[in-house]
């Protein structure tokens, strides 16, 4: 029975652990916050657009970036990656120019991501054969 009882707190200790988050005071006024936030920049061979969204308490986000450059090689690699970083976030993802010069991402949610309608600027970094580029975004 001991055995039984340890096993079902266990359980109870594992589950509830699991259904929790952690969230600062920040977080929990949400509902206070813009419903959107964009930011804006480019260097000599990218526009780089990222737009969040506040969906509730869900953080949604859509990102356009756009190829100035002139290598035909990156338009058909099969992947790109990128990240973005503001003060106390960062995340990336994945894209592909398919033989084009400009990459659009569907409006989707961006599970774990910080919303930026604090920051002023963020930073994004493009990721291509080893080496990167730096691109500062500001917040239109």
């Amino acid at each position: 029975m001991r055995n039984e009882i340890k096993l079902l707190f266990f359980t109870l200790i594992l589950v509830l652990g699991l259904g929790t988050t952690n969230t600062s005071a920040e977080d929990t006024n949400l509902l206070r916050r813009p419903n959107s936030v964009s930011f804006k920049g480019e260097n000599q061979n990218w526009l780089f657009l990222h737009r969040m969204y506040l969906k509730g308490s869900e953080i949604e986000f859509d990102t356009k970036i756009k190829y100035k450059g002139n290598m035909n090689k990156i338009k058909n690699l099969p992947s790109i990656s990128y990240s973005i970083s503001g003060k106390h976030s960062f995340y990336g993802s994945q894209f592909s120019l398919k033989n084009s010069n400009e990459f659009q991402s569907k409006r989707m949610p961006c599970g774990g991501c910080e919303y930026l309608d604090k920051e002023k600027e963020i930073t994004v970094f493009i990721y291509i054969d080893g080496d990167k580029e730096k691109i500062i975004l500001t917040r239109e």
